[in-house]
């Protein structure tokens, strides 16, 4: 496989609003949202996405708004993400829609200046979304390729492993602004809790969904490993 050096994290990840940390009851009686317009997840996402999106400098420079929410009772050793480095809204077709069938194109990102941006929110204290804090060059495969975040996530481990300072926190309730430059990572939990998570993006190149049958989910799968017991 030919590899070739890409500049990640061109930008710094900005800090916006913080909301005050919800209880658990909240959390658990939350929807989760997918692909929501925001008039959707205004009606329908409860006062803890309410707010959440009122904390968030939102531009509206970009023909659509997508909100997503998660909401999870994790155990120590749980995660709510498939861990791993990696970057969001790679464009995955010639109109760079990255919820389209192709393999994941960074390089069509190059030069584009209407970059989608995401703000992302996370309660809690056990299981903080980790991104990496300063511009970095990754070795990534040199055509588009499923390989891509495989390809990435070793390396930055490694570059992490080798090299302090990589690597920040998102500060819970918080809402931290990125695009889709920016490398970051979900995390094992190590707490037991009631996790949500929102993040909205500003894009021209993918739209929301519009059956709410799609768009309210009841449920949040988890990730643990095999050998786990209560």
């Amino acid at each position: 496989m030919n590899l070739t050096p890409v500049l990640f994290n061109r930008k710094p990840m900005v800090q916006a609003g913080t909301m005050e940390q919800p209880s658990d009851n909240e959390i658990k009686n939350t929807f989760g949202l997918w692909n929501a317009n925001l008039d959707d997840a205004v009606r329908y996402g409860g006062e803890i996405t309410r707010q959440a999106l009122q904390a968030m400098n939102l531009r509206h420079d970009r023909k659509n708004i997508i909100v997503d929410t998660k909401i999870h009772m994790l155990m120590p050793g749980w995660s709510p993400a498939i861990p791993g480095w990696h970057t969001d809204g790679a464009p995955r077709d010639n109109l760079k829609n990255p919820n389209g069938s192709g393999l994941p194109d960074t390089f069509a990102q190059e030069g584009d200046e209407r970059y989608n941006r995401y703000h992302i929110l996370v309660t809690g204290t056990g299981c903080l979304t980790q991104y990496i804090n300063q511009p970095l060059v990754v070795y990534i495969p040199e055509k588009p390729s499923y390989d891509v975040y495989s390809v990435m996530s070793k390396e930055v481990s490694e570059r992490i492993k080798n090299q302090g300072g990589l690597v920040s926190t998102m500060p819970s309730c918080t809402v931290v602004e990125f695009d889709w430059w920016d490398i970051h990572t979900g995390v094992i939990a190590t707490k037991k809790e009631w996790r949500y998570l929102i993040r909205v993006c500003e894009s021209d190149y993918y739209e929301p969904r519009k059956d709410l049958r799609e768009v309210i989910r009841m449920q949040s799968q988890v990730y643990s490993p095999a050998d786990f017991g209560w």
